[in-house]
C-alpha cells in the first residue's frame, strides 16, 4: 500500500472556474479548470536497473505536493497499483497526499470503477469532472498509453510526464512517448514544465513552487549513476569522464528544474519591484 502524509494546502477556496480554453497547447493554469493527477504503478520488483524507475518516484512527489498547494476544490489525486499488498517494496520513497483516490486495478487503464467518478464527475455523489489530467508512472507502453486513449475518447485533455514515467527497457518507454507524441489532445512534457504550466507564475505559488522543484532536482540527483559507472552503462572504455563531459550527459530533469525555478525567482523579483 502506498504511504500517505497530511495535507499541507495553503491556497483558500477558490471562486468560480473560468472556460478552460479551446486553443492553447499548454496545461492550463489550475484556476481555469479542475486538474487530476494519475498516477500508474504495475506489479514490478524492486529492480535498480529497471531505466528511470526512481524517476517515477521523484515525479510522484513533486506532482503530491503539487495538489496539496492547489487542495481539493481544484484538484484531484489518484494512484492505481495492482495487488495493493505486494507493491510496496518497488515504490519505496513516494508520499501521496493523504486524500488520495488508491485502487486496486487489474486493467491496462487507470479508470477503473473507484477512479472514474473522480475523473469523469457523478453529479449524484456532488463529484465535479476534471478537464485535464496530468500522468505518470510504471509502464508507459500499457497502462500510461492506455490511460490517455482512455481520457482522449472521453473528451479529457491529457499530459503525460517523459520524465516521471518508466518502463523495464528503454527502448519501451522511448517507443510509446514516440506514438502518444503524435495524438491530438495529448501533450508529452516535464515535471517542472508542467508544475510552470499549472502555476503560471501565480503570486500564491511563487515560493512554494521555487521549494518543490529544488527538492525535485536535489532527489533526482541522489539516484543517478556515478558518471563512471554510466560511461560503462553507455559502451564506454571504464575512464572516468570529465566534468565536461558530465555537464553535456546531464538528463533533462535537473536542467529543466534548474531553469523553472530560476524563472520563478525572476518572476518573484518584478513581484515585488511592482509592488
Amino acid at each position: 500500500m502506498f504511504p500517505t502524509h497530511q495535507s499541507t494546502r495553503t491556497v483558500p477556496p477558490p471562486p468560480r472556474m473560468a472556460t478552460l480554453s479551446e486553443h492553447s497547447r499548454l496545461i492550463q493554469k489550475f484556476d481555469t479548470c479542475r486538474t487530476a493527477f494519475m498516477l500508474c504503478y504495475a506489479p514490478v520488483q524492486a529492480d535498480p536497473h529497471i531505466p528511470s524507475l526512481h524517476n517515477v518516484v521523484h515525479a510522484t512527489n513533486a506532482m503530491a505536493a503539487v495538489h496539496q498547494l492547489l487542495g481539493p476544490e481544484r484538484s484531484v489525486f489518484a494512484a492505481t497499483e495492482v495487488h495493493t499488498h505486494g507493491v510496496g517494496d518497488s515504490c519505496d520513497g513516494i508520499q501521496l497526499p493523504e486524500d488520495t483516490i488508491i485502487a486496486e486495478n487489474v486493467r491496462t487503464s487507470m479508470l477503473v470503477p473507484k477512479v472514474r467518478p473522480h475523473i469523469l464527475g457523478d453529479a449524484e455523489r456532488g463529484i465535479p469532472p476534471v478537464q485535464q489530467v496530468i500522468i505518470c508512472g510504471y509502464e508507459t507502453c500499457g497502462c500510461v498509453l492506455q490511460t490517455a486513449d482512455d481520457l482522449l475518447t472521453r473528451g479529457v485533455r491529457v499530459a503525460v510526464l517523459v520524465d516521471g514515467c518508466a518502463s523495464q527497457r528503454k527502448e519501451m518507454h522511448d517507443t510509446a512517448v514516440l506514438q502518444i507524441s503524435h495524438w491530438d489532445g495529448l501533450m508529452v512534457t516535464t515535471v517542472p514544465s508542467a508544475i510552470m504550466q499549472l502555476t503560471r507564475s501565480d503570486a500564491r505559488f511563487l515560493k512554494p513552487i521555487i521549494q518543490i522543484l529544488k527538492k525535485f532536482a536535489a532527489d533526482w540527483r541522489t539516484t543517478q549513476p556515478r558518471p563512471e559507472l554510466r560511461d560503462r552503462r553507455e559502451g564506454g572504455d571504464g575512464d572516468e569522464v570529465t566534468a565536461a563531459s558530465n555537464t553535456v550527459a546531464a538528463p533533462s530533469a535537473l536542467v529543466n528544474a534548474t531553469a523553472a525555478y530560476a524563472v520563478l525567482a525572476a518572476d518573484s523579483a518584478c513581484c515585488r519591484m511592482d509592488h
